[in-house]
């Protein structure tokens, strides 16, 4: 089984979609921050979290890493892809040409219904520590040559 957390419009094939937001029809509406997640301990061999940990305040962010850290089975992947505040800051500071639009975009998401807030960040040296902290091996973690960082972990 494989998921898709924080899907939105971006529904992909082979994946549960899993979004908050009822009216984008989700195989699954739930709220990322709500844990336990409705599925068995081991029991997923992929999470995908494009554009979505980033949503979730950074009050919960670990329960969401651990809670992923639960449903998936051994050797189970994990992937992410959220903004890189440091490429994002060296942006905006050796730049000094973008708006302030643009940079609010960047850090705190797009705003354009509730749920597309900014609650927390991260950059490649943070995230990392912290997929370590709750069993992962981190087997790749980038810059996309933007703003965004990749990142695939496994489950130890």
């Amino acid at each position: 089984m494989k998921i898709y957390f924080g899907c939105g419009l971006d529904k992909k094939e082979g994946y549960i979609n899993v979004d908050i937001r009822r009216e984008i029809n989700p195989d699954l509406v739930w709220d990322m921050e709500k844990t336990p997640y409705p599925f068995d301990t081991e029991s997923v061999e992929e999470i995908l979290l494009k554009d979505s940990l980033e949503h979730v305040s950074w009050r919960k962010v670990e329960d969401v890493i651990r809670e992923c850290h639960r449903i998936l089975r051994k050797g189970g992947v994990l992937k992410i892809q959220a903004p890189d505040l440091e490429a994002i800051a060296k942006k905006v500071i050796l730049s000094g040409s973008y708006d302030w639009d643009k940079i609010s975009y960047w850090v705190y998401g797009g705003q354009d219904y509730p749920e597309n807030t900014h609650k927390s960040g991260f950059t490649i040296p943070t995230l990392k520590r912290l997929l370590e902290r709750h069993g992962f091996i981190v087997e790749d973690i980038h810059n996309d040559g933007g703003t965004n960082l990749i990142c695939i972990a496994r489950k130890k």
